[in-house]
């Protein structure tokens, strides 16, 4: 199966969340990347231990 026939509703190999409140976040805002989440401080993606976490402006949901 090459890339481009991959559905788009196919889950990516992301990592999972560390609790309920940064899963919610991340289903209310889908339409950003985790990177981009990340970027902006929502979450941190800790690598090593293959999770993501709250970041520094978790409450503030800013997706400007």
């Amino acid at each position: 199966m090459t890339e481009n026939s991959i559905p788009r509703d196919t889950p990516r190999n992301e990592p999972p969340s560390a609790d309920e409140d940064v899963a919610k976040l991340r289903l209310q805002l889908k339409h950003l990347s985790l990177e981009e989440l990340e970027a902006k401080e929502l979450v941190r993606w800790d690598r090593d231990e293959h999770v993501v976490r709250k970041g520094a402006k978790f409450g503030e949901k800013n997706t400007n």
